[in-house]
């Protein structure tokens, strides 16, 4: 058996208190760290009630009292997790055992240590409320948690998610099953962005159409990320899935009402303006002769302008067969367009950045085969696709080889483009609202002056387009522009 010496020179950095007991009298004496702990009470000589009426948590009391008999009689183990009041009154988590012999009996002496397991209580009951708080916040929300292998293949399902494709919670998801639960028409995209996530590391936030169980197609909000291993390979990808169908449907009826409200107002705008330019003219013509009829004296100068009236008259009704054609010809700009193929645009805008690209050894992956040409202005298309595509280099993630992924693809009648990065992201939440502002900048670089996204948007919009962002702090940004 080891001496106090000894044992207190094993014990002293490990902040382990301990009893010495004698398995005969049982006798206790308290190590000088558990006295320091509890404040170095006066006890009248009787460590063990003292211990058990004053410093243990009464909700212990019974069972310390059992596992004591057990180890001083019978010479069983004792481990227990226990709650002890120190020194400045509050209780804290202890984990008590007995400290074994080589013989497997004690011998006269047993020796009962206490070690300090609170901080690791205290994250039990943390990891348990967050679970808690989780579920509730998922059943809330209808929003379920999955995870795909990439080795394997297989998918696995939290039950939130079963409930939401209003599957048995016992019924696991096989491999080659798995697109079954996705919208026909939605398939090619889904594999798209899994492919996408699985190989280069693109993360994907998009609204899709899946299928329940029982085959209802239903609008969801999918999200997935990358997940690494310590070599920066991906492994697998992790996600969530949230039922979005009512407000899904109610914002596609809102959305078709204003889209039918605003080309309404467009309409009334470009009409109004015309009309105020095309007419000012002859209503300026007719006041101006109606002044100069009321001032003249003769019937000869009356006779000379109500001839100019006639002129202004015929002027006017040409005017408004003008108007009339005028409302319904295409905008301008569209006769400045011509058909231009995707693969030529970038070709050009590659070239351009032969020397970036090389010097920071970048992947460009570009996919056109659903969309290979539009009908658009060649130059902003390269200028749009040289600011994405330096961004992505510019602010690549350290460490990681920057993969840009281009693609094509047509959404709901609507030509896309989409390019995707794996590099630093950008906290949207952060700067969301200032994502396209002039001069704003959200990352340190030399090079960066805040203009290029801002020159980007216009260029979209002047082309009638539209662009959106999605982004993931260390993961990656998805620019999606319908052109």
């Amino acid at each position: 058996m080891l001496n106090d010496l000894q044992l207190n020179s094993i014990l002293e950095d490990f902040d382990v208190a301990y009893w010495k007991i004698n398995v005969f009298s049982k006798k206790i004496s308290w190590s000088p760290h558990f006295n320091h702990l509890v404040g170095d009470p006066d006890t009248g000589g009787d460590h063990f009630e003292y211990f058990l009426n004053n410093i243990l948590h009464k909700d212990y009391r019974y069972d310390f009292r059992e596992h004591f008999e057990d180890l001083t009689t019978h010479s069983k183990p004792f481990n227990a997790e226990v709650r002890i009041k120190l020194e400045n009154g509050k209780y804290r988590w202890f984990e008590c055992r007995n400290l074994k012999s080589d013989e497997g009996a004690f011998g006269d002496t047993a020796i009962l240590m206490f070690v300090n397991i609170h901080q690791a209580k205290r994250d039990e009951y943390t990891i348990e409320e967050n679970f808690f708080y989780y579920h509730e916040t998922a059943e809330m929300t209808s929003t379920g948690g999955w995870y795909y292998d990439v080795t394997s293949g297989a998918v696995y399902w939290d039950n939130v998610t079963k409930k939401i494709l209003d599957c048995p919670l016992d019924h696991e998801p096989k491999p080659e099953d798995k697109m079954r639960f996705y919208a026909e028409d939605h398939r090619e995209k889904v594999t798209g962005m899994f492919h996408k996530c699985s190989k280069y590391g693109i993360p994907f936030k998009v609204e899709i159409k899946m299928r329940t169980f029982h085959n209802r197609e239903f609008w969801v909000r999918a999200t997935g990320k990358p997940v690494y291993n310590n070599d920066q390979e991906i492994i697998g990808i992790r996600g969530v899935f949230q039922d979005i169908d009512e407000q899904k449907t109610n914002e596609l009826n809102l959305q078709n009402s204003l889209d039918i409200i605003a080309s309404q107002n467009s309409r009334l705008f470009n009409f109004a303006h015309i009309v105020s330019h095309q007419l000012r003219c002859h209503s300026s013509n007719l006041n101006l002769i109606s002044q100069l009829l009321e001032e003249s004296k003769s019937v000869e100068d009356k006779l000379d302008l109500l001839i100019n009236v006639n002129d202004i008259s015929k002027n006017l009704e040409k005017a408004i067969v003008e108007l009339n054609t005028i409302v319904t010809k295409q905008n301008n700009l569209k006769k400045e367009r011509r058909v231009v193929k995707f693969k030529d645009a970038l070709d050009v805008v590659i070239a351009s950045a032969h020397s970036l690209i090389k010097r920071e050894n970048a992947e460009i992956i570009a996919e056109f085969n659903q969309l290979n040409e539009i009908n658009y202005i060649s130059e902003y298309l390269e200028s749009i696709l040289l600011n994405l595509i330096t961004n992505a280099i510019k602010y690549r993630f350290e460490g990681r080889k920057p993969v840009i992924f281009i693609q094509t693809y047509k959404e709901n009648g609507e030509n896309i483009l989409e390019i995707s990065d794996n590099g630093m992201g950008i906290d949207l939440d952060e700067h969301g609202d200032k994502m396209f502002g002039m001069y704003k900048t959200f990352h340190r670089h030399p090079e960066a002056n805040g203009i290029g996204l801002f020159i980007t948007k216009n260029q979209v919009e002047t082309m009638g387009g539209k662009i959106s962002v999605t982004s993931t702090v260390n993961i990656g940004t998805t620019f999606k522009i319908t052109l």
